[in-house]
């Protein structure tokens, strides 16, 4: 589903990482840890062709990540950010713009929005609340269900716990366990959470180069 082969990234002189091989197979929940600045989330840039590699290859569903086929890649994979700004207005303004990038539109599949928000522990009311009034666990829950609901082969995470407790963190865990070992899903994770690693299936962690 995702293969990563012989990559270094850097700017500058200043390398991220360098000859990173990482396989992550349908049905399979994989946790990228390191240190703050090693280069995890500029991976997840370089898996959806926004950042190019210094050297080695990205492979998507079988297709390599160039200019031929970013486009096609961008429609099997699905992205959550950290951090999405601007906020939207409502929270429904959230879901709506994940589900209109254009590599998304029209993909929401048979298990809603609303199932995967119920399996989140969200209420409906959050669609129609004002996004400053929602706690960044609540926006982190309600982009992840948003994502999951398009059903796409291939998602990609950046520290999606980073702002629940304990109980949610674990509910999240579950819902992508779900989603890959029972759908398919491949599924990269950044993560600095010991309680998401504990629902991979492994674990790599990206060492800063000296």
């Amino acid at each position: 589903m995702l293969l990563i082969r012989s990559a270094s990234l850097a700017f500058g002189d200043h390398v991220l990482f360098h000859d990173l091989n990482l396989h992550v197979a349908s049905g399979q929940l994989v946790g990228l840890s390191g240190e703050s600045g090693c280069g995890k989330t500029s991976l997840l840039r370089a898996v959806l062709g926004f950042l190019p590699l210094t050297s080695g290859e990205i492979e998507v569903c079988g297709k390599l990540q160039d200019s031929a086929h970013v486009d096609a890649i961008r429609r099997e994979t699905s992205y959550v950010p950290q951090e999405l700004l601007p906020l939207a207005p409502k929270g429904k303004d959230l879901v709506q713009l994940t589900h209109s990038l254009e590599h998304n539109v029209g993909l929401e599949g048979a298990r809603s929005l609303a199932s995967f928000m119920e399996s989140l522990h969200l209420e409906q009311e959050v669609m129609e609340l004002d996004t400053a009034r929602l706690s960044g666990g609540q926006r982190q829950r309600l982009l992840l269900a948003a994502a999951l609901s398009l059903h796409k082969p291939l998602l990609l995470l950046d520290e999606p716990t980073s702002a629940l407790d304990e109980e949610s963190s674990q509910r999240v865990g579950r819902v992508l366990q779900q989603v890959c070992h029972e759908d398919g899903v491949a599924a990269l994770v950044v993560s600095h959470d010991p309680v998401m690693h504990a629902f991979c299936d492994t674990v790599v962690t990206l060492s800063p180069i000296i």
